[in-house]
């Protein structure tokens, strides 16, 4: 300890510590008297282990939201301000593993060392610090990647009504980073343990458990913690995103985010707004979502996409919580409930889909060969609603609804089976030049379900020249034009 030297008397650092009572408790909420100075967001010692972090303030008493057993807190008992923001562990030993929003394993495996820790409320990174979006994310589904695309560093809405395949999308998108050097984050907000259980499942089947990080507030879990979790998902995120490795983080779903936060809301005392959500229900999800992007090199030159699934009531794009967020994200992925009862799989609606930012990183390919389907599959929808009504088509309908029935087969994919951009370019080559128009439905499934194997061993060269360069060249057209043409031939005989 240093001392004066002349009187060898001890020199004390004085620090200053703020305290509290608590006077009332409400479920996972405390109203606390005092703490004159503390910040929103702030951490505070709550005694007996319980920690609990600064959620508002009215005129005379600081509002916190409690971490850990609540049961242990009493009125009049003293809280003390910890003066550092609320941070969990991060690291690379949390990859392959499941934990709580707070960070903490929740898998039956044991501790987990981290390697630092982060603040969860963090600022988004400025304008400055970011770059421009420019490398695609393939997400494995032939849709998205050809009508939708998705950029690194995206925030994308996937929204449908319940039970429409918005979690399958995001699965597939996971399953198919394996060699991609991607970290993924897995944020599963509200659902059931057998829900995350059978994703957790898949993930481990597939092998993608070893670049996953799973990170789950249950249906049984207080919403405090279902309201944390997508920001401390986040900063789990930030960590990768320091050490130079790409992040794709799924949120499933924020729907149930919004509705923990309302509960959250009601016991915070808050006016209700629209729907009953509070007012700053839109700054919340801006706040989180602005944490996804594609920065620059001096931070690391890595990006965070972000796919956020969003549940609509019987189609209903225009509800507060997704209109809010499809007007805080870069595109949508809209699956409609009638396309899912007529047995497309994944039932996306071509015309209310879109990406503001992915065209501009869509592979020269695949961007070339899907050019045109968006406006077939709109022409194809008309004829085939109106021809319900007349009865007969002219031979240019006709036309139009074969190659609108052949797309709509060839398209088509089975769960958690993501598709390579290889396998996306066979298939648009062949709908492209119209090989499939005159094929039976089970015709068109079978060169859907064969054609890629096919071209593996007729031309092998063509598969890495693909994948690598992404380029659509005379000589890689030519080449895919022998290898379908091939495949027909091979069939007939």
């Amino acid at each position: 300890m240093p001392s004066l030297k002349s009187t060898g008397i001890p020199i004390f650092k004085i620090k200053r510590q703020e305290t509290g009572k608590i006077r009332d408790l409400k479920k996972i909420v405390a109203r606390i008297e005092g703490l004159p100075t503390c910040l929103n967001g702030e951490l505070l010692d709550l005694g007996d282990g319980v920690r609990g972090i600064v959620m508002g303030f009215d005129q005379r008493f600081v509002l916190a939201l409690v971490l850990g057993d609540e049961n242990k807190l009493r009125m009049g008992k003293d809280v003390t301000g910890v003066s550092e923001p609320f941070k969990i562990p991060v690291g690379d030993n949390f990859i392959g593993r499941m934990v709580t929003a707070l960070a903490e394993p929740c898998d039956g495996r044991g501790p987990i060392v981290a390697d630092s820790q982060l603040p969860v409320f963090r600022p988004a990174a400025s304008i400055m610090d970011r770059a421009p979006i420019k490398e695609f994310l393939c997400t494995g589904t032939k849709i998205v990647d050809a009508i939708v695309p998705i950029g690194r560093g995206q925030r994308q809405l996937i929204v449908g009504d319940r039970l429409t395949g918005k979690s399958v999308i995001a699965m597939d998108a996971i399953l198919n980073q394996s060699d991609t050097n991607t970290v993924c984050i897995y944020c599963s907000i509200g659902k059931s343990y057998s829900a995350l259980e059978k994703a957790a499942t898949i993930m481990k089947d597939q092998g993608a458990l070893a670049y996953t990080v799973i990170m789950a507030a249950f249906d049984s879990s207080p919403a405090g913690e279902q309201y944390l979790l997508p920001f401390c998902a986040a900063s789990m995120g930030d960590y990768f995103i320091s050490k130079g490795r790409d992040v794709l983080m799924v949120m499933d779903d924020i729907t149930k985010h919004a509705w923990a936060y309302r509960q959250l809301s009601l016991l915070l005392e808050r006016p209700p707004g629209r729907e009953a959500y509070p007012g700053d229900i839109f700054y919340v999800h801006t706040q989180l979502m602005e944490r996804a992007g594609q920065f620059s090199s001096e931070l690391g030159g890595a990006s965070m996409t972000f796919l956020a699934l969003a549940e609509t009531l019987d189609g209903d794009l225009t509800g507060y919580i997704p209109s809010n967020l499809i007007s805080m994200c870069d595109g949508v992925v809209f699956l409609d409930g009638t396309i899912f009862s007529e047995g497309m799989r994944p039932a996306i609606d071509f015309g209310q889909s879109f990406s503001i930012t992915g065209g501009k990183t869509q592979p020269s390919i695949i961007r070339k060969l899907s050019s045109g389907i968006r406006a077939k599959f709109v022409a194809y929808t008309e004829i085939t609603q109106a021809s319900r009504l007349q009865g007969s088509m002219s031979a240019e309908a006709e036309q139009v609804v074969k190659r609108g029935d052949a797309m709509m087969t060839v398209l088509q994919q089975d769960q958690y089976h993501p598709s390579s951009v290889m396998d996306l370019s066979l298939v648009l080559y062949a709908l492209k030049s119209g090989m499939l128009d005159d094929s039976s439905k089970s015709e068109i499934i079978e060169f859907r379900e064969n054609i890629a194997a096919f071209a593996s061993g007729k031309d092998p060269s063509l598969v890495e020249d693909i994948e690598q360069h992404r380029e659509l060249t005379q000589t890689v057209e030519a080449r895919l034009s022998t290898v379908v043409s091939e495949y027909f031939a091979a069939r007939v005989a």
